[in-house]
């Protein structure tokens, strides 16, 4: 009697254990034959982590690189109403402008040009030649023709200006540009703290890289692009152009 007593009471633990023991998770629980949670989420939203396709080690110290493509691309812009306001050794310049515009400040073309007023700009050619103010200061201009025909060189559009930039290395020689807050003598965390985080980087060698900043998705001619050098952590080059 005791051993059939002592028996039943085994029995009866065993079974209790079979109910409350472990059980290997059903990761198919809630999910719909389409590969849904209950909730609508896909499987992979509730599993996996975002992909960030930019990998660049460098530029990551400055801006959340996971916004961008694998291309260096990203959906942010400065905006179509975005004004780009530009001084340069104490002329203002904007764009698009023309070489009457830039004349009344004193601005020439080098000595030695191929080019003069009345020189042809051919039907949708472009033409970068470089002016000089009387303080020996010097701006490269990019004229575009945009129509189907031939005009002269007075009659044609400046799109882009580009200045070289040394003064972090030598005052005396360059002169100062103020560019929609970007300055000479801005570092990198300068430029991203102004304009945010570029539209685009590019990495031309280990230590030096461009920012792009559109104006607009439709056309990315029209920008600000400025040119980094990472070891100085200074500008070396900043363009700004605008084709509308």
């Amino acid at each position: 009697m005791k051993f059939l007593k002592a028996l039943s009471l085994i029995l009866v633990f065993v079974f209790v254990l079979s109910l409350c023991g472990c059980k290997v998770p059903d990761k198919t629980y809630g999910v719909t034959s389409e590969g849904q949670t209950a909730n609508g989420e896909s499987l992979a939203q509730t599993t996996s982590v975002p992909e960030i396709t930019s990998l660049d080690s460098k530029m990551s110290k400055y801006f959340d690189i996971s916004v961008f493509d694998e291309e260096n691309y990203a959906d942010i812009y400065l905006g179509k109403k975005f004004e780009i306001n530009a001084v340069y050794a104490n002329s203002y310049f904007s764009v698009p402008s023309t070489i009457e515009e830039i004349a009344k400040s004193g601005w020439k073309l080098v000595k030695g040009s191929d080019y003069d007023d009345n020189s042809l700009v051919y039907a949708k050619e472009t033409v970068e030649l470089v002016f000089e103010n009387e303080k020996g200061a010097k701006i490269t201009a990019l004229f575009y023709n945009s129509s189907n025909s031939s005009i002269r060189l007075i009659n044609c559009e400046i799109v882009k200006f580009s200045i070289n930039n040394g003064y972090f290395k030598n005052k005396k020689k360059y002169s100062q540009f103020n560019i929609c807050g970007i300055t000479n003598t801005a570092v990198i965390t300068d430029i991203i703290n102004i304009l945010g985080t570029p539209s685009h980087f590019y990495k031309k060698t280990d230590n030096t890289y461009y920012f792009d900043y559109f104006l607009e998705k439709r056309d990315r001619r029209n920008k600000i692009r400025i040119h980094i050098d990472l070891e100085d952590d200074a500008i070396t080059a900043i363009e700004f152009s605008n084709y509308d």
